[in-house]
């Protein structure tokens, strides 16, 4: 009798150990901690003129110094005073000053009025990238202070110090006397070529620039690579559009549609190039209106 309840209390353990485990697994196992860890480490490439590297961000190891001046939220977010009063709600695209980090999440302030806060889960920002792009930024400073310190530094060729070393042996501190040789005789001055005729100016007209002209110069600009946040494989469509103003300024106009992956998934976005007499001006988002850079 005593073996077979034993043998029945075994069952039991087996079954309810089965039944148990997959609600106490992550509990016991350490694997929300372990989640948690990894979605705070992103991977963010990031190009540059000298290159693309992929910076390494965990945000929960942040220095103040990388905090990127801005940031765009994904939704919308209410800031208010330090007494929870004078709400301000911002839409999702907003850009917002980031002031601190702590656990995954974001506090931040907004030009519009910095003496209001608000708090915001970092993933539902661009703060990852921004701080990766400071990042890139901060090393081609570095890179360009080190070669310039370099070119400063350059040691007196040894042609130069052999010529120092003749003057110093001369006794005096001066250079050895040469004999002058004897001047070669004056040529006769030429005739001076006639002016050529200035060209006339261009019209006012001749600065627009045609439909094709418009695309054509949108993809050098991007394929040329002076564009870093716009990739120009990414470009599904061009198309030169109506004039628009900027600022009191009246630009010829250019669309590129391209998809971007974005903390709110894949999304189809446009960018619009703005030409000025004939030129290309600047790229903008064609939502918010921020440059591209």
């Amino acid at each position: 009798m005593k073996f077979a309840f034993y043998g029945f209390m075994v069952v039991v353990a087996f079954v309810l150990g089965r039944v148990m485990y997959h609600p106490l697994a992550p509990v016991l196992l350490g694997e929300e901690e372990v989640s948690a860890e990894a979605d705070s480490v992103r991977e963010i490439k990031v190009r540059s003129d000298i290159g693309t590297i992929t910076e390494i961000v965990d945000l929960n190891a942040i220095d103040e110094k990388d905090y990127p001046e801005k940031v765009l939220v994904a939704e919308e977010l209410v800031l208010t005073d330090k007494n929870g009063l004078n709400p301000l709600k911002l839409d999702s695209g907003s850009p917002v000053k980031p002031l601190a980090l702590e656990s995954m999440v974001l506090v931040v302030t907004s030009p519009l009025a910095s003496h209001l806060t608000g708090e915001i889960a970092v993933l539902d920002t661009d703060f990852a990238e921004g701080v990766a792009k400071k990042r890139m930024a901060q090393r081609v400073a570095l890179l360009a202070a080190e070669n310039g310190g370099n070119q400063k530094g350059a040691s007196t060729p040894p042609k130069a110090k052999k010529e120092i070393g003749a003057i110093a042996s001369n006794g005096t501190g001066s250079a050895p006397s040469v004999s002058s040789p004897k001047p070669a005789p004056t040529p006769k001055p030429e005739p001076e070529p006639e002016p050529e005729p200035e060209p006339e100016p261009e019209p006012e007209g001749s600065k627009s620039l045609t439909s094709e002209q418009i695309v054509a110069a949108m993809k050098a600009s991007l394929e040329g690579g002076s564009i870093v946040e716009l990739d120009v494989a990414k470009v599904m469509s061009w198309e030169a559009v109506e004039e628009e103003s900027f600022d009191g300024q009246t630009f010829q106009v250019g669309i590129a549609t391209y998809k971007e992956l974005t903390i709110l998934g894949e999304k189809t976005l446009q960018a619009k190039a703005l030409f000025k007499d004939g030129k290309l001006d600047k790229w903008i988002h064609a939502k918010t209106g921020m440059q591209i850079r």
